[in-house]
């Protein structure tokens, strides 16, 4: 595959679109300082190794799978895009997530569960104790976990500005927090540029007690 058109097709979908999220996972690198992450329903969402230094992505998709087939030239972006010292790490396994995958249980300091359903309850087994899973409550997922007595909630991040902030503090049910924090409007603006993503997610930070 050329390496341009592979690194302009994620370019054009998160990069251009301001949808990398970039500001989210550098305050949860300094604030949890994870390594290891495993990150299903991934699509071409690489963001997430510009600041951990080694994450497995999982995808059902062909387009995913074409993406990471080109491993070399991916690897060769994100080491030249990434915060840290060492070499990134990248493993693609394409498959459901929903079913077993080949790794370890309770090997991984972060769980990404974003914008697809069914990840944390098919995936918080891989998860270390002390390690968190973060998810913006897609399908209900941090309503769920909410019930799950061996995790609990740790922070919130959310977009305030031009920068994501984390709230540590949070002593309200959480219909309240929704409204408190959580945007109501439009994902999508019109600029200069053309069509661009606006977060207004709020993004639910769970630590694995056991």
């Amino acid at each position: 595959m050329n390496n341009n058109r592979n690194i302009d097709r994620y370019k054009r979908f998160y990069v251009d679109m301001n949808f990398d999220r970039a500001g989210l996972f550098e305050i949860l690198k300094e604030e949890y300082a994870c390594s290891t992450v495993l990150y299903p329903g991934c699509s071409i969402h690489i963001t997430p190794s510009f600041y951990f230094q080694h994450v497995v992505y999982v995808d059902i998709s062909e387009t995913a799978k074409k993406f990471f087939d080109d491993i070399n030239n991916v690897l060769d972006y994100i080491n030249s895009n990434k915060k840290y010292k060492q070499s990134a790490y990248v493993q693609f396994i394409h498959g459901d997530y929903t079913k077993p995958l080949p790794v370890r249980e309770g090997n991984y300091d972060l769980l990404i569960a974003l914008y697809a359903g069914e990840i944390t309850q098919s995936c918080k087994k891989y998860v270390k104790p002390g390690g968190i899973i973060l998810t913006n409550n897609h399908q209900k997922d941090a309503e769920k976990l909410l019930a799950d007595p061996s995790i609990t909630l740790d922070s919130l991040i959310y977009k305030k500005g031009k920068k994501y902030v984390i709230e540590k503090d949070i002593n309200d049910d959480f219909e309240v927090v929704l409204k408190k924090y959580c945007g109501k409007k439009n994902g999508m603006k019109n600029t200069n540029k053309g069509l661009e993503y606006v977060d207004n997610q709020c993004y639910f930070v769970f630590k694995k007690n056991k």
